[in-house]
């Protein structure tokens, strides 16, 4: 018979890696919105219309992509938390 073997200690430090990736980019996205106001002083008329929605456009982006992350990894850490109450359970009734 097969076994799966959860090291839940190994698998919130994952998670609460991954939460910290999340934030470093969203720390990184005003180095991002400096650099298009930096280039917003630059261009005039349709030059700058078409920055101004490839800002938004970028911006929507980044917020589904980290949004989507950020939702997956509460998801696995809400999953890793049952698995864990589940053991507990399991090996209470030993």
């Amino acid at each position: 018979m097969s076994e799966i073997h959860y090291n839940f200690g190994q698998n919130f430090a994952s998670l609460d890696d991954v939460s910290g990736g999340v934030q470093a980019i969203q720390e990184v996205r005003a180095d991002i919105a400096s650099i298009f106001n930096t280039l917003a002083t630059v261009y005039e008329g349709e030059g700058s219309l078409a920055l101004n929605q490839a800002q938004v456009k970028v911006s929507e982006m980044m917020d589904e992509a980290l949004n989507n992350v950020a939702n997956t990894q509460q998801q696995a850490v809400d999953q890793q938390s049952a698995m864990q109450a589940m053991d507990r359970a399991n090996a209470s009734a030993f």
